[in-house]
């Protein structure tokens, strides 16, 4: 019986060990300041949990690829803070960075902009899942050293490099700063 729980034990250890390395939860977070953009978008507003504007994406995506116009970028732009925020109520705008306007969007879609300004910029290249998780609290304590204050609503923009390689994808965060 002993041998068994042993066994157990270490097959789950493995298995988590295996999936933290798998989601990139060893990786590091390069953070920087930077200006970034314009960015041009078309969106679709979201409003509930952040972890469900996958299919909303997925709308967008696939509208712009029927365009001919596939997306290579897309974003969220998560405009209220879940800890604060009931998560049914929270808001946000997500779909495709593009470089040209699409011609008749869909009646739910939107043309919009990200305005260039000055961001802190942490790059992560493991999985946007646990984002939250490893990214925003490191952006928080580099914030406060730097004494720089958010001024506006978190952005992420995905890009997936290959779908068969491991780690081929890279989310860039921009928190909106002002500050000394």
């Amino acid at each position: 019986m002993k041998y068994i729980l042993f066994f157990v034990l270490v097959v789950i250890i493995s298995f988590s060990l295996f999936l933290a390395n798998y989601l990139g939860a060893f990786k590091g977070v390069d953070i920087s300041e930077a200006t970034q953009g314009p960015f041009q978008t078309v969106y679709i507003e979201h409003v509930g949990p952040y972890h469900k504007v996958n299919k909303v994406i997925e709308k967008v995506e696939n509208f712009m690829k029927s365009q001919g116009a596939p997306c290579k970028r897309t974003f969220g732009e998560y405009l209220d803070d879940p800890q604060t925020v009931e998560e049914a109520r929270l808001r946000s705008r997500v779909g495709c960075l593009v470089e040209s306007t699409p011609a008749g969007l869909p009646e739910d879609m939107k043309l919009g902009e990200i305005p260039q300004r000055k961001y802190v910029v942490a790059v992560f290249t493991g999985s946007p899942g646990i984002g939250p998780l490893k990214v925003y609290p490191r952006v928080n304590d580099y914030m406060v050293k730097q004494k720089l204050k958010q001024s506006g609503a978190v952005i992420e923009i995905y890009e997936i490099h290959s779908i068969t390689e491991k780690n081929a994808m890279t989310t860039t965060y921009l928190f909106p700063a002002v500050g000394p």
